[in-house]
């Protein structure tokens, strides 16, 4: 598990609660993996008070479960959940692509550009599983930003964690193929030349493969879903 110093929190069990978080939805801590309050503790270097006030919030949030005399887990990834977050997450963006083909400052657009400049070379290059997941996460953040709902971003990436953990269970075979940097490319013409008949599309087909490789990875990382 890592701590995220960059993570502020306005007392510890914010500070705990969001690095517990993060290393939840980034499978650093793995669907089905127990978490042990004396464990945090000594970890995060707090009381145990702050550390249950943390795990209240994930139990909230649906990412950890207690059970009954056998302790406190991460909740394994759930595929019902994770086709309604693409669900959403497809209605969204189409709706943010389609803003973004009105109204798009220059800067937003010069910031999708080079996102995608740094892909090629990661793809081209390196082949920097991680890094080139993080510019995907960051290419669709960027458009969200660009319109002005950076807020609407935050606010349904919490409706679809399932859907979060298994982008970031597939992100290694990203990095196979030009697929999504194809897709990405295409995004970014989209709302250059101002296109919005073709958001639905395009979003469409940029999705659709994850949802296909979905029974692959069930089978690939049983123990992972429920």
């Amino acid at each position: 598990m890592k701590i995220y110093e960059n993570i502020v929190g306005k007392t510890n069990a914010d500070f705990v609660y969001k690095n517990l978080k993060r290393n939840i939805l980034e499978l650093n801590l793995l669907p089905g993996a127990e978490i042990k309050e004396q464990e945090l503790s000594a970890i995060f270097n707090v009381s145990r008070t702050p550390i249950r006030e943390a795990l209240l919030l994930l139990k909230h949030d649906g990412l950890i479960k207690t059970l009954p005399q056998s302790g406190t887990f991460v909740k394994k990834i759930d595929k019902d959940k994770f086709e309604i977050g693409q669900i959403l997450r497809i209605c969204v963006e189409v709706k943010m692509i389609q803003l973004a083909c009105s109204n798009f400052p220059q800067e937003y657009l010069d910031r999708l550009k080079e996102n995608i400049e740094k892909q090629k070379f990661i793809y081209h290059t390196t082949k920097n599983a991680e890094e080139y997941h993080k510019l995907d996460v960051d290419f669709h953040r960027i458009i969200f930003t660009g319109v002005g709902f950076t807020e609407l971003y935050k606010i349904t990436s919490k409706e679809f964690y399932d859907y979060l953990r298994v982008r970031k269970l597939n992100s290694s075979n990203k990095i196979k193929d030009d697929y999504i940097l194809k897709s990405h490319e295409q995004i970014y013409e989209i709302i250059k030349n101002r296109r919005p008949e073709l958001a639905q599309e395009a979003l469409d087909q940029h999705f659709v493969r994850l949802k296909k490789k979905l029974p692959l990875l069930i089978e690939e990382y049983p123990e992972y879903f429920k």
